[in-house]
């Protein structure tokens, strides 16, 4: 399917009212100069790298004579651009889903999503919530004509061309709280989910803001109250709205003890605005005085349903901590994470501490005495395994040796029966797929996590417990996101029973803006849960050679010194403690090469069009295949789910690399001549054996051939991005922060992910 006409439409007439806005916001001299330079971009649609690194030289050494304001105003012209046609695509998503029905389908136990903002979210406060005012009126356009909406839209154009699209101030983690509590807990969210709640169909919500420790030397007890506290008013103010409306209500009617109780519930809501010690009492208190407010009503089903999905009347934090600080905390009682649930326990006081914290993750989990040193503190500050200990597996060390793990931590300490005692049978394990991505390649590391997962799901089985995975996937597609489909059909149906995922940066806002798209997300899962087919397949040994052989090559890669002076050099390594993308540090503590984070790695080659760690190492190793081997392969990719989704995957990612635009970021180093020729010729050579190998294994020429709109997609905004990538340099060469910082979010908003 080719994007919708309506889609192109009003597109079309959106950018053309940018245009004005343009005009009007920075004169007729600069809109000339930015219309002359979008179609001089349009030209280099499609054509080869060498003639697309041409021109960008000549932008160049066009630009590098351009006054500062100059730059800022093209940067904020196209990146506003580039946000405006995400913004189109979105609300042309809602429209397309009005009419939308809950699946009434055998339901899983629930859904689970855990949101985060960290690391990579690059748009400023003030530009997200003019975008969200526009994306109404694109809605409401497509629904009346586009004049109806033409003026507002100008308007909030223009102030969007005046104001920073990027963070120039760094946010602290009550910024990133804020940003993602205002989404998804917004009164049009959570009436959609009291409405899924109400259908049988449970929707749990939690978050790692304020809670996520590790390796975070900002998140502590204070942060922790602090997200706790910001969630409990945004959803006290939810039941006011509709406890004011029952009170109106039962005045019509003269209810008057009614009224009486009714304003009792309410002084105790004032008096839960602040979190202290033993909060859990006062939500008792709560819970008992909304229960003697007997007369029926729709709003107090409602607010039922939502005392229900938060009982502590806040979001629920995620706890998570490095397993070496876990040990530090057994030892120094001063150590963060100590603290951080000894808070935990002064609130909950009363209550189950659950409904403030749903689980303790040991990050970068490798071993028992990680899972038992996390129990243990658990038990010696609460009093008792109050909460469960979910092991991370993340790395190559922590997947490979996971069922392992698990086999000893169960025969050291009763987790089988805790776990029965107290919470139905569940038993956690979280799965990480940044750092197995970071660390060996995308392909060897989702055969990492789908072996983990099939082993641990047998191995829970057999201790008669339900597993459920938690997936670290973000929902981005680079961290093993992607549709629903791509993301579970590889997986064990446990992945499905209760649904668990992390939803991160930009991600919150792409599937929880709007309601609609949020249960379009959920239809998606339990569809998904109901046609599951447990397939009995097994990898062919051609895919372990192939999978071994990626491996070592990008293993090899990233470990050389020469590609370490490369990714300083060539990419935006160097600057990005410059940026303002979020509260957590970019590097893991400790020695090495690979301290980065698994996200600001990704963003290195996002931002230079070239999207490595997703590709390489693969041209190679399908090249030094035997014949057999690559018929054996091909009938692999026929069979496994895994192996598809990594093609559509792969399919996505070269579909967006601009080889040109790299040439000019490798042309702008300080390598040597010959180092460079050296780069471009090693990595085209490698990313030419990677395309045929796609061709290949799936016999099209498309590269999205699944999704031909989102090919057009592609296309039509590739270009539009290329000055960005020129104007960065320039901001670099002039130490130029803030219009760095917004070419980053041009970029950005282009490629569709930050990191």
């Amino acid at each position: 399917m080719e994007i919708p006409t309506e889609l192109k439409n009003i597109v079309y007439e959106s950018v053309k009212i940018l245009g004005l806005a343009i005009k009007e916001t920075y004169g007729d001299k600069m809109f000339f100069e930015i219309e002359k330079l979008r179609h001089e971009m349009k030209k280099i649609r499609n054509t080869d790298a060498d003639t697309v690194h041409r021109t960008l030289e000549i932008f160049y050494l066009e630009s590098k004579k351009s006054r500062p304001l100059d730059l800022h105003q093209k940067t904020k012209a196209f990146s506003l651009m580039l946000e405006l046609i995400n913004t189109c695509e979105a609300a042309f998503r809602s429209f397309r889903l009005s009419s939308i029905k809950t699946c009434q389908d055998v339901r899983p136990l629930g859904m689970v999503f855990v949101f985060t903002s960290h690391p990579t979210e690059a748009r400023s406060t003030q530009f997200l919530f003019i975008m969200d005012k526009i994306e109404a009126l694109i809605l409401k356009a497509l629904q009346v004509e586009i004049k109806e909406v033409e003026s507002e839209m100008f308007y909030l154009l223009t102030l969007a061309l005046k104001i920073d699209l990027a963070n120039n101030k760094k946010p602290d983690v009550r910024d990133e709280a804020e940003q993602i509590f205002h989404t998804v807990l917004s009164k049009n969210i959570l009436d959609e989910q009291l409405k899924l709640k109400a259908n049988g169909i449970n929707v749990y919500f939690k978050t790692w803001a304020g809670g996520d420790k590790d390796g975070h030397p900002l998140v502590g007890p204070e942060t922790m109250i602090q997200s706790l506290t910001l969630s409990r008013n945004k959803l006290l103010d939810y039941i006011l709205i509709y406890i004011n409306e029952y009170e109106e209500e039962m005045k019509i009617l003269k209810q008057t003890r009614l009224i009486s109780t009714i304003s009792s519930f309410k002084s105790r809501l004032k008096l839960a605005r602040k979190i202290g010690p033993k909060d859990g009492i006062l939500v008792n208190q709560i819970i008992t005085s909304f229960r003697r407010i007997k007369f029926k009503s729709p709003a107090l089903d409602k607010l039922s349903h939502l005392l229900n999905l938060y009982p502590a009347i806040v979001l629920p934090l995620e706890l998570r901590e490095d397993h070496e600080l876990i040990h530090a905390a057994l030892l120094d009682p001063k150590v963060t994470i100590s603290l951080m649930l000894k808070e935990l326990k002064k609130i909950s006081f009363g209550v189950d501490p659950r409904g403030y914290v749903n689980s303790f993750v040991i990050s970068m989990c490798m071993s028992s005495n990680d899972m038992l040193a996390a129990a243990q503190l658990t038990n010696k500050i609460l009093g008792n395994l109050d909460i469960p200990i979910v092991p991370l597996f993340e790395n190559e060390v922590g997947l490979t040796s996971s069922l392992g793990i698990l086999t000893e931590a169960f025969e050291k300490f009763p987790f089988e029966k805790i776990h029965k005692k107290k919470w139905n049978g569940l038993f956690e394990v979280m799965l990480g797929y940044s750092d197995s991505t970071k660390e060996s390649g995308v392909l060897p590391g989702r055969l990492m996590v789908e072996k983990t997962a099939h082993e641990l799901e047998a191995h829970v089985l057999k201790r008669g417990l339900t597993p459920v995975f938690f997936h670290g996937s973000g929902g981005s597609i680079n961290r093993g996101g992607g549709s629903v489909k791509e993301q579970l059909s590889w997986l064990p149906k446990s992945s499905l029973n209760l649904y668990k995922a992390t939803i991160q940066g930009e991600m919150v806002q792409r599937q929880f803006q709007q309601p609609l798209i949020m249960r379009s997300q959920i239809n998606k899962i339990i569809a998904e849960f109901n046609n599951f087919k447990l397939l009995k397949f097994k990898h062919s040994s051609a895919l372990s050679t192939f999978s071994k052989s990626i491996q070592s090559k990008y293993k090899s890669l990233v470990m050389d010194d020469a590609f370490q002076k490369l990714v300083q050099e060539a990419t935006p390594y160097e600057f990005l403690n410059l940026l303002k993308i979020g509260s957590r540090p970019i590097k893991r503590t400790g020695a090495g090469k690979l301290t980065l984070r698994a996200i600001p790695w990704t963003l290195c080659w996002t931002q230079t069009r070239l999207l490595l760690p997703i590709w390489w190492g693969v041209g190679s190793s399908w090249s030094e295949l035997s014949k057999q081997e690559k018929k054996d392969l091909i009938q692999d990719y026929e069979q496994s789910p895994l192996l598809q989704t990594y093609i559509k995957n792969l399919g996505f990612t070269l579909a967006k690399i601009e080889l040109g635009v790299w040439k000019f970021h490798l042309e702008h180093t300080k390598l040597s001549p010959k180092e460079k020729i050296d780069w471009n010729d090693k990595i085209e050579k490698e990313l030419i054996e990677t395309q045929h190998f796609f061709k290949a294994l799936t016999g099209n020429l498309d590269y999205l051939w699944f999704r031909p709109w989102l090919e057009q997609s592609i296309y039509f905004r590739s270009s539009m991005i290329h000055p960005l990538n020129v104007i960065q340099k320039i901001a670099l060469e002039r130490k130029d922060h803030v219009l760095l910082r917004e070419t980053v979010t041009g970029i950005s908003c282009g490629m569709l992910t930050t990191g």
